[in-house]
Parts: structure tokens; C-alpha cells; sequence
């Protein structure tokens, strides 16, 4: 799943970095420093999403600078509609996944810095299939 990750950065004209010793994938655009948690595949349930969201916040903590965007990468759909959300409003955190067309959560095209690669390569700013919100 990192790696899949760190294919959507790049093919968004992004350059992650995955060499920290704790953090799973960093990358710096127009948006600020993001730092991404990914989830393994299976680890789709809210205990899952929240552990993985704790983690996410002890890892922003140990940097020298702490991220701007935290995001948390699953596989697949989360198992409840409603923990993504949840996730969010609690913790401050986004949750994207995976699916057979690309990726979906809510501020995915800034997460995956999406609507600045589309609109450079002449494409409109579109939902690409996700839902999307401001952050």
C-alpha cells in the first residue's frame, strides 16, 4: 500500500520521501508537509482507524517540525460508513483508500496533491471520482 501511495505522489508531479525511521511516507507541496500513515491491508474497522490515527499523532509529535496535514491510508473502504468521519472530527485527521478506480476519502485531491497535477496537465478540476471537502 506505501508503495501505491508513493505512485499516486509521484504521478501528481510530488516527490514523497519514505526514509524516516518512523514516519511510513512524508511529502512537502503547495499545501504544506504532509505526513501519511498507511494501514495494512484487513485493517479496515474504526479500532483500527483510531489506533492508527494515535500513531499517526505520536509520529507528528517525535518530528522536528510537525506535519501541516495528517492522513491515514487503508487498503480499502473503511468497515463502518462512518468512522472515516468520525476520525476526522475527532482527531484532525484525513482517511483515504484505495479503490479499483483510485482513491476516495474526503480532501483526497490535497492529500494526493491531485487537482494541481490535473490542472497542470490541462484537465479541469474535476471530483476525480472522490468525495471531496475543503480542509
Amino acid at each position: 500500500m506505501r508503495f501505491e501511495l508513493m505512485a499516486a505522489l509521484l504521478r501528481a508531479d510530488r516527490q514523497p520521501r519514505s526514509d524516516s525511521s518512523v514516519a511510513d511516507v512524508e511529502c512537502v507541496t503547495e499545501d504544506g508537509h504532509l505526513l501519511y500513515e498507511v494501514l495494512g491491508a484487513g485493517l479496515a474497522t474504526y479500532a483500527d482507524l483510531r489506533a492508527g490515527a494515535v500513531r499517526l499523532i505520536e509520529i507528528n509529535h517525535t518530528l522536528p517540525k510537525p506535519a501541516d496535514r495528517l492522513c491515514l491510508v487503508l487498503a480499502g473502504p473503511p468497515a463502518e460508513d462512518w468512522s472515516a468521519a468520525t476520525v476526522h472530527d475527532v482527531f484532525g485527521i484525513q482517511v483515504l483508500w484505495r479503490t479499483q478506480q483510485g482513491w476516495e476519502g474526503e480532501g483526497v485531491e490535497i492529500a494526493l496533491a491531485r487537482i494541481a497535477a490535473r490542472h497542470a496537465a490541462g484537465f479541469p478540476a474535476g471530483p476525480l471520482g472522490a468525495k471531496s471537502s475543503s480542509w
